[in-house]
Formats: C-alpha cells, sequence, structure tokens
C-alpha cells in the first residue's frame, strides 16, 4: 500500500523534522500563524523534554524524538497547573517524563492492564479499553475532562486510534492539543497486524490525507459515530503531521483544538 500525503511542508525552526499544517479554515495566512505560537520559543530555551526523556521513553532522541517536537507546543505550560492524560503507560516512562517536565501538573493515565503501582500524588491510573467507548467514559466520570493535551500512546490499532481521537476529543479544552502517536502503524509493509484493511482506506494515515485533501476538511472514519466527525469538523483548528526519516518511519500528528470566541 502506498498513500501519497499531498500537504504543505514548513521546517520546524533549524530541527530538521517536517511537519504538515492543515486547519479547519485553511486560507494560505492562517496556515502560516497556526505554527506562530511553536515557532516563537527561542531554540535557546529548548532541549530539556528531550534530555528529561533519556532512554525511559522511545518519545524521546533514542526512539522516535517526538519530544523535539512536542516542546515547541508545550513549553508554554512548563510551570502551569495544567490537565495532561496519556493513554498507554507501558513501564511508565513517559509518566515520570511528564512528572519531572511540568512539576505543577495533574497526570491521568490509560491503560487496559493495572498500573496502579504508578500513581502518586500527581498521577492517577485507570484501566479501560481505548476501543471501548463505555469505558473511556467511565474514566471520563472518575476524573474529569478540560485536558491541555491528551496524548494517544496505546495499542496504535486503526480502530482503537481513530474511536480514541473522536470520543475523547470533546474533553481536551478549548486551545488544548490531542497527540496521536505512532501513526506509522498505517503502514502495514512495515508495520503488519495493525488492522489496515487491503485497500488502505480505513487507516489513520489514510483518515488524515483525507482530511488534509478536503474542501472543506472533513473527518470521515468508518470507526467514529456521525456526531464524533461533526464535532471534529467544526473544532479542530490545525493538524500538525510530522514524519521522521528514520529507520522506524516515525509519523504522529497534533490536533489543536479551536479557542472559544
Amino acid at each position: 500500500m502506498q498513500i501519497s500525503v499531498v500537504i504543505s511542508i514548513v521546517a520546524i525552526l533549524a530541527s530538521g523534522v517536517v511537519a504538515s499544517e492543515v486547519g479547519s479554515e485553511s486560507r494560505p495566512k492562517k496556515s502560516q500563524a497556526a505554527v506562530s505560537q511553536a515557532a516563537m520559543v527561542p531554540p535557546t530555551r529548548l532541549g530539556e523534554l528531550t534530555r528529561l526523556a533519556g532512554v525511559r521513553t522511545d518519545k524521546g532522541a533514542f526512539g522516535h524524538n517526538y519530544t523535539e517536537v512536542y516542546e515547541r507546543f508545550l513549553f508554554q505550560w512548563k510551570n502551569a497547573p495544567i490537565r495532561i492524560c496519556e493513554i498507554g503507560i507501558e513501564k511508565g516512562g513517559s509518566l515520570g517524563l511528564w512528572n519531572d517536565y511540568f512539576p505543577r501538573a495533574s497526570i491521568f493515565a490509560i491503560d487496559i492492564e493495572d498500573k496502579a503501582s504508578m500513581q502518586n500524588a500527581r498521577t492517577k491510573t485507570f484501566i479501560a479499553d481505548q476501543s471501548k467507548r463505555d469505558q473511556l467514559e467511565t474514566f471520563i466520570q472518575t476524573f474529569g475532562g478540560n485536558f491541555d493535551f491528551l496524548l494517544d500512546d496505546g495499542g496504535h490499532t486503526m480502530d482503537q486510534q481513530q474511536i480514541s481521537l473522536g470520543f475523547l476529543f470533546k474533553f481536551v479544552r478549548p486551545g488544548g492539543y490531542y497527540i496521536l502517536e505512532d501513526i506509522h502503524t498505517s503502514l502495514p509493509a512495515f508495520y503488519p497486524g495493525y488492522g489496515v484493511e487491503p485497500d488502505g482506506s480505513n487507516s489513520t494515515l489514510a483518515m488524515i490525507e483525507r482530511y488534509v485533501r478536503g474542501n472543506p476538511p472533513k473527518f470521515e472514519s468508518k470507526y467514529m459515530l456521525p456526531e464524533e466527525m461533526r464535532y471534529l469538523n467544526e473544532n479542530v483548528e490545525f493538524a500538525n503531521l510530522n514524519f521522521r526519516n528514520d529507520s522506524e518511519h516515525s509519523i504522529m500528528c497534533i490536533f489543536k483544538k479551536k479557542q472559544k470566541h
């Protein structure tokens, strides 16, 4: 399967990371403004997130190096009492990263296995299957929403990624971010077994490509409910799709939620 994403390319400072952005109001001047907040962060103040990541999580330089991009968006909240949610805990490396980088944050994490041993005063865990809306709803009822950023580093299958995005995006606060990691599982030539159908039309990368190509941009997913797709269409300000030219074909996407007017 070959997916060709036709996108406008911007360089995020001098990092060598390639990013694309499309907004629900994709006019040329808008798309340039969409990255202004991230691009204006002084380069001399960046790098701590990647340093803290070390080898404890593949988000850092020894893995996909997503942290190089994340910090440009998240630096603004470093010392703020923000709310973070992450799907997928594994050994807890990224939970430790968020604890260290955001000393005032409240952190909530979802995993299909019991990870209660990783809880602390600022970190709470919850058992849930990210492809089950009723279990995600129970999580929200337990801990609330209004997350400054919500990150999906869960099971990486097509249904898991798209159901979670569709259901949980409404619980990101206005101006916040939904981060979808490891979209390279949409490439079965490199990552078989993640539920991509033979024609590739159900893949998460194909869903984002359709959104990029749409006029206006429009989410279409066999896994989402009509009201979920409608909410995304109305509330996504931009999608920053990042591909790193490495051996793992690392791909992730940052969706920003519109501010309320």
